[in-house]
Parts: C-alpha cells; sequence; structure tokens
C-alpha cells in the first residue's frame, strides 16, 4: 500500500522544498520505494535539488506529448522524480480537469512505490489544496514569524473549509532549539484553536543551518553528504522521516491519489 505525503506551506521561502527531497532520501536509503511528485507548478525546484537535468515535465503528459513513463527521472538517490517543470505559464493556472488528470496518471506507480511525496506550490491556491488533500498525511512547513504563521492558518483553514482536512502535521524549521520550535508550534496552535477545529500534530523540528544552506546552493541535498556536518540537522530530518512512516492520515474529502482502482 502507497502512502502520499503532501509538503506544504504558507508562504515560499520557508524550506518546504529542502525538507520535501530530504525526507525522500532518507526514506529511499531505508530501501524504501519512493517517488517525488514536484507540483510546485512553474516555479518547480526539487530536480535543481537534486542536480537533474529534465528533458520533458508534466506540461508535456497535459499537452499529449508524452506518457508518464517518458518523464519520469530516475534519480542517482534511487528516488523516481515526476518533474513538474518550470517557466511553464499554463502549469500555474491548471483547472481542475487537469489537476485531476495528473493524480490519476500517477496511479500507473502503484505497484512500485511505498511513498509518493508531493511538493506542493507554496500558498493556497487551488492546486495546492487539491493536491495536499490527495494525500493520506498533510505535512505544513512553517517558522516563527507572524507572515508564517498567518499564511500557514489561512492555507490550514482553507483546507479544512473546503476539504474537510480534519488533521495536519506540522515541521517547524529555523528553531533555534527543540524548546525554541515547541513554543512557535504550541504558539501555532493557539492562535489557529480558536477558529479551527482540527488536530495539529507536532512531528518534528529543523535548527538553521549553514550546512543546509551551502548543500542547497551547490545541489547536493545534505542527507546525501558523506561526511556529518550538522549532526543535530541530522537527527532532526530523521526524526520526521520516523514521524511520517506512521499511519497518520488527514482524512480530506475528495479525489485520492491510487484510489483509482487496479
Amino acid at each position: 500500500m502507497v502512502k502520499s505525503i503532501a509538503f506544504a506551506s504558507g508562504k515560499g521561502g520557508v524550506g518546504k522544498t529542502s525538507v520535501c527531497v530530504n525526507v525522500a532520501i532518507l526514506l529511499a536509503k531505508l530501501g524504501f520505494r519512493v517517488s517525488l511528485l514536484d507540483a510546485d507548478f512553474g516555479m518547480a525546484n526539487s530536480h535543481i535539488m537534486l542536480d537533474m537535468k529534465i528533458k520533458a515535465s508534466l506540461a508535456d503528459l497535459l499537452d499529449g506529448d508524452a506518457e508518464l513513463a517518458e518523464i519520469l527521472c530516475e534519480t542517482s538517490t534511487g528516488i523516481k522524480l515526476i518533474p513538474g517543470g518550470s517557466g511553464h505559464i499554463e502549469l500555474l493556472n491548471l483547472d481542475k480537469n487537469k489537476r485531476w488528470k495528473i493524480i490519476r496518471a500517477i496511479d500507473e506507480l502503484r505497484d512500485e512505490t511505498d511513498f509518493l511525496l508531493v511538493d506542493t506550490p507554496a500558498g493556497g491556491s487551488d492546486a495546492t489544496i487539491d493536491f495536499a488533500a490527495a494525500c493520506d498525511e498533510i505535512c505544513v512547513v512553517l517558522v516563527g514569524e507572524p507572515t508564517s504563521f498567518m499564511d500557514a492558518y489561512s492555507l490550514i483553514k482553507a483546507m479544512n473549509l473546503e476539504r474537510k482536512v480534519k488533521r495536519v502535521s506540522i515541521v517547524v524549521n529555523l528553531a533555534a532549539s527543540e524548546a525554541n520550535a515547541r513554543t512557535i508550534f504550541n504558539n501555532f496552535v493557539k492562535a489557529t484553536a480558536k477558529f479551527i477545529n482540527i488536530e495539529l500534530e507536532f512531528i518534528g523540528w529543523l535548527p538553521k543551518s549553514n550546512a543546509l544552506q551551502n548543500s542547497i546552493v551547490a545541489r547536493k541535498p545534505i542527507t546525501l553528504s558523506q561526511n556529518t556536518p550538522d549532526r543535530q540537522l541530522m537527527k532532526c530530518l530523521d526524526l520526521i522521516s520516523s514521524e511520517l512512516q506512521k499511519q497518520n492520515f488527514s482524512n480530506a474529502d475528495g479525489i485520492k491519489f491510487f484510489s483509482g482502482g487496479g
């Protein structure tokens, strides 16, 4: 049975894609078969973090110029990357039918995937809500800033109202310590509990890390490093990966990945 996990954020620049890619690598290292769907259309950069050159993307699949197998990228990490492409204006304005077509196309990977990770667009667009709600678990990445709180709240509220999402996992990035991360999480829960009836679960945190930032610039995910430049960071990523292996579900309404039979 495939478990699908969406990585989302209320605003850009909080480390969503970095968390998604590094967790995918850790799962692959454990022997799981991992597929990564870069659904951050128009701004897709998972392939950049993985230092992959792509020849075709979901834009070609939607245009009928390629099948899923033709756009699928086998990475050196063992991850199967489904690239969203970047600079495609048409991908920024996908209608509901095209979003449905992409979700159903991924069904082909059912028998060769243990975990599907979906990097959704930052913000609360229809595409973000649809792709996140189509996953078994939704992981929202936030930082301890008022704008991040407000944008994450808006996203979670929209998912709750539009798709009846009942549970969201939270990762706090750029925290000073675990205690600081838990304080940020608790403050976020207090701010949202007044207005939304939803379960928020803290599943981990990440420290501000020069090593992580350098790995992004170098296009080499930190989890591929031969040495351990930041032991605290690696421990935190391992714990997040472990939490995401558990069978927790958002119970959202609507179409789901791998629910098309077969």
